[in-house]
């Protein structure tokens, strides 16, 4: 049988970013009506993964849900999910739902992108792409939540636009379905992997740049 190119995708440290999925109050916080199952079990070992990045000059991306407050800009978003403009946990501007939440590591070069669909890279959405071309990076390790939303939309389009993308399946919250999903993007989308892989070969390349 044929190994699958994608089997020997690899991280290289010159085009490589991290893109760090919706880790935000309205899907962490507890009692929020968007708490997503495991996301705020993720935060300790995804700030380690962020940084090992950042020891090797791989850029670190907090991508975010933010809407605006008057809904104009949610689309179709809320024929699928109960939005309340008064609730301060929402993914709305000027909530605090559309922080990051608190746990995180976040540097003070690390890049905050938000967008207002799922998916960063559809039209309109937000200058991911833009900012990811402009780093030189064509290939990025993706994590956060959920599985079933951002995160799985986000990778579909950027492999439909070129980019390669390595898929922390165990650095993904989720709302019930992640087995199915992992599974889809694992044969049509992504590389998918799990954090002590990637921190192998994170840690693997640290110790040849000490060489």
């Amino acid at each position: 049988m044929q190994t699958l190119a994608k089997k020997n995708w690899k991280i290289v440290p010159q085009k490589t970013a991290l893109v760090v999925v919706d880790m935000q109050r309205f899907a962490l916080e507890k009692g929020s009506v968007s708490e997503t199952r495991g996301a705020r079990e993720l935060v300790p070992r995804i700030n380690e993964l962020a940084d090992m990045c950042r020891r090797l000059e791989i850029p670190v991306i907090y991508l975010c849900q933010s809407n605006r407050a008057d809904l104009s800009d949610i689309g179709l978003l809320k024929d699928f999910k109960s939005i309340s403009i008064e609730n301060q946990l929402e993914h709305l501007e000027g909530k605090r739902g559309v922080e990051l939440y608190p746990g995180l590591n976040v540097a003070p070069d690390d890049y905050i992108v938000t967008k207002i669909r799922y998916s960063a890279f559809i039209p309109g959405s937000s200058n991911l792409e833009p900012l990811l071309r402009g780093l030189d990076r064509d290939r990025f390790i993706i994590c956060g939540t959920a599985i079933e939303g951002s995160v799985f939309l986000t990778a579909a389009d950027a492999m439909m636009l070129g980019f390669r993308v390595f898929c922390v399946g165990d650095l993904t919250g989720n709302t019930g379905h992640a087995k199915a999903f992992k599974y889809v993007m694992d044969r049509r989308i992504a590389k998918v992997t799990i954090f002590e892989e990637i921190k192998k070969e994170l840690e693997q390349l640290m110790a040849k740049r000490s060489v």
